[in-house]
């Protein structure tokens, strides 16, 4: 067999060692850079910026919210009460148009009793009344009327009677007067102040008519007053007065 010995470290051929030759390289200058780092410094604080802005208005929407949600809560209550308010007006004026009402009606009533008590005082010795009827007057009064239907002595008497009527406080004076006045038949007896003869006397039929006036009953407080059957009605008008429900 045959050996082969084969040296490679005398084969090898001698290479020249390449020298290491440094590369220049520019060199970058922060100058620069100065842009481009500010430009990002700035971006960041923009995106930082916008973040915080962002975090901002979302709590500030919550707090809106929060607060819009109270005041629609205090709105709902305020609604409702013066919804209660405007029932409790009603209710008022409803009770204050009943109470100027039955004022109103009260104040037309006329004392009939106080009317018919002032009439027998004027009426003459020298005459009197058969009948006193209410009616309704002439129309010109919301009070109505009254007839009065009697007797007298004389046409003087009934003359008399007619003036003293016109002076009453609850007739109104333009509207009274004798709407008749005829002799009668003869009939027994003699007229007060009169000589009694035994012979029978001619009476005067007559009939007056008149307006009762259309004023307040508070108007005639004083003639109330006097007749002493209308104490409690003037109270009554006088309690009014002092409640505000009647002027």
């Amino acid at each position: 067999m045959y050996g082969i010995d084969i040296n490679f470290l005398n084969d090898r051929a001698d290479r020249p060692v390449e020298a290491i030759v440094p590369v220049d390289r520019p060199k970058v200058s922060m100058a620069g850079k100065t842009p481009l780092l500010v430009g990002a410094v700035l971006a960041i604080a923009a995106c930082g910026g916008v973040g915080g802005y962002w975090f901002i208005l979302q709590n500030h929407q919550k707090t809106l919210t929060a607060q819009s949600a109270s005041l629609d809560g205090q709105l709902g209550e305020l609604q409702q009460k013066l919804a209660q308010v405007d029932t409790l007006r009603q209710q008022t004026q409803a009770i204050e148009t009943e109470i100027q009402g039955l004022a109103s009606v009260f104040e037309r009533i006329r004392p009939w009793s106080v009317i018919v008590r002032d009439i027998q005082g004027r009426i003459p010795t020298r005459a009197q009344i058969s009948s006193l009827v209410q009616d309704a007057g002439s129309g010109e009064s919301t009070a109505g009327g009254l007839t009065l239907i009697g007797k007298a002595c004389s046409f003087e008497d009934i003359n008399d009677f007619l003036l003293t009527l016109k002076t009453s406080p609850f007739l109104a004076a333009q509207s009274v007067q004798i709407t008749a006045a005829t002799l009668g038949e003869k009939v027994p007896g003699y007229c007060p102040g009169g000589v009694d003869n035994g012979e029978p006397i001619e009476l005067v039929d007559y009939t007056i008519t008149g307006d009762i006036k259309s004023i307040p009953a508070t108007a005639l407080l004083d003639e109330l007053n006097r007749q002493q059957e209308a104490t409690g009605l003037a109270a009554r008008i006088r309690t009014l007065q002092a409640t505000g429900a009647i002027q």
